[in-house]
């Protein structure tokens, strides 16, 4: 059953949510993820997706894994409080899917990701616009979410339909008072429908001219790392990292030791970049191949075709949401969607 409450009402919520969670949120006048004033965060459900990505809250840009030596420390810091991320949208619930693909599959438990996953609840909202570089129904996305949240908030007249997903969800609402809820009219329902088709074609339109369609459940058929036609691209790249920063699903790391003190060391994981010429480097001499992917045209393609091909070989799912953050940060302006379509002709 969806339910129904006022926008007055949605800002009383999130600052109840303050007296007992760590609540982030994005504000309508910023573009990271912050602690955000309530009424700003609100503002936020009816303006584009955050221009940050929210993967730092699962798997932050540099962490300590644990100390050795003496006095050692191996215990990571807990979060004081559970964590409400207020705000996200379909394509970082995608992200987040597709992280517990990389993160918690199998035998490849990651121990702190699966702590901050935990703790993290999500309160999810409903595009009503959307950014240039948008294009999440030519990956297989829609803009707006029907599982993977605690709640979900969709703009309608007067106020917000809320759905509820979890037991989690369910008791968050519990502490601001059932009295605030009401069930959503069939009319509510139906405003809120038709503002998710009108999403829906309003992406496809903006995205009319790009004729490539890829899907969690098929390879998209891209030239092999080590063809030259990649070039025409990573004539542009400029080596920054930027694409792979922001991006939502890029999850390679780096792993170092660093000193504390007398025989006192650290463990540190820090976000990595397949584009940098840095990047898998090896030890070794003069002669000797230091790194796999020494042209840069082979690690544009590599980055690429983990997305598009390498994923759903590996984890029947895309690496690439199409929330369009790498097409905003480029420097070179590569449109990752001109390249899908330019060379899976």
């Amino acid at each position: 059953m969806a339910s129904f409450v006022t926008q007055n009402a949605a800002v009383g919520f999130v600052e109840q949510y303050r007296k007992t969670h760590a609540l982030i949120g994005f504000a309508a006048s910023q573009v990271a993820w912050d602690q955000a004033e309530a009424d700003a965060c609100v503002s936020a459900f009816f303006k584009p997706r955050a221009a940050q990505s929210g993967k730092g809250f699962l798997m932050p840009a540099s962490e300590s894994l644990g100390r050795y030596g003496d006095l050692a420390d191996s215990e990571a810091t807990q979060p004081e409080k559970d964590i409400v991320l207020l705000g996200v949208r379909a394509c970082e619930l995608r992200a987040r899917e597709y992280l517990d693909r990389v993160f918690q599959q199998d035998d490849f438990q990651d121990p702190f990701y699966d702590r901050r996953r935990r703790s993290l609840m999500i309160v999810s909202c409903d595009c009503v616009d959307c950014a240039d570089s948008c294009f999440c129904p030519l990956v297989g996305g829609r803009p707006f979410a029907t599982e993977g949240f605690d709640l979900n908030f969709s703009p309608v007249d007067g106020g917000f339909v809320v759905e509820i997903r979890s037991d989690r969800g369910r008791a968050l609402l519990d502490e601001c008072g059932p009295n605030q809820l009401k069930e959503a009219t069939a009319e509510q329902l139906a405003q809120r429908d038709r503002q998710r088709q009108q999403m829906v074609e309003r992406l496809k339109r903006q995205n009319d001219d790009l004729e490539f369609d890829a899907a969690d459940d098929a390879t998209t058929p891209l030239p092999k790392d080590n063809d030259g036609d990649w070039q025409h691209f990573a004539a542009d790249c400029v080596e920054c990292g930027a694409c792979t920063n922001i991006c939502p699903t890029c999850h390679c790391f780096y792993l170092y030791d660093q000193v504390l003190g007398a025989d006192r060391f650290e463990r540190v994981r820090t976000w990595d970049s397949c584009l940098l010429s840095s990047y898998d480097r090896m030890a070794g001499g003069v002669h000797m191949k230091l790194t796999p992917r020494p042209q840069l045209l082979g690690r544009l393609a590599n980055r690429v075709l983990h997305k598009f091909t390498y994923s759903p070989q590996q984890y029947e799912m895309l690496g690439c949401v199409g929330c369009g953050r790498c097409v905003d940060a480029c420097l070179g302006k590569i449109d990752i969607r001109q390249v899908v379509q330019e060379l899976s002709r």
